[in-house]
């Protein structure tokens, strides 16, 4: 069983760094050997809800969480790291949710990437309309969140997969 893991942002006391300087301050809150478990990259700016998140994907057999909390941190992570899934918060400071996914599928490398995205239930019709149908309604299920990642990005064999560079 992997011990849950998670992300986070080191501090830095900058604000409006740049994409470079985000990734360089990338660190593990918690890293066993989860190397070759998938990435689920969370990008929400509610710090209890992320770690909610975090843990619970985390302890799946196979999964590994990276929680960040802005749309900059999010497009930093993904060059660096290159998840397996990203799991969004549509409310983000910044740039939306939304505006993150229209600029993350409008890069080729990133167009096959799963996104599931976390929602107040009023963008629901404009999810819809974008194509987007994966997706879950705040206050959400937790079980029902780990389900939804297990089928958009089945855990590999044995709990292992491609490894983290």
């Amino acid at each position: 069983m992997c011990l849950s893991t998670g992300w986070m942002m080191a501090p830095s006391g900058n604000e409006g760094v740049t994409t470079g300087a985000v990734a360089s301050r990338l660190r593990p809150a918690v890293r066993m050997d989860n190397a070759g478990s998938r990435l689920v990259l969370i990008v929400e700016d509610d710090p209890p809800t992320a770690d909610v998140l975090a843990t619970a994907i985390g302890d799946e057999r196979g999964y590994t969480a990276l929680r960040v909390g802005t749309a900059d941190e999010a497009l930093a992570a993904l060059g660096a790291l290159a998840p397996d899934l990203l799991l969004l918060d549509i409310r983000l400071p910044g740039m939306s949710g939304l505006e993150l996914y229209d600029r993350i599928k409008g890069d080729p490398r990133y167009r096959s990437l799963p996104i599931m995205f976390e929602t107040g239930g009023q963008h629901a019709a404009e999810l819809r309309e974008r194509g987007i149908a994966t997706y879950v309604k705040k206050p959400f299920d937790v079980d029902q969140v780990v389900g939804f990642v297990k089928r958009l990005v089945p855990p590999p064999p044995n709990g292992r997969a491609r490894p983290i560079n």
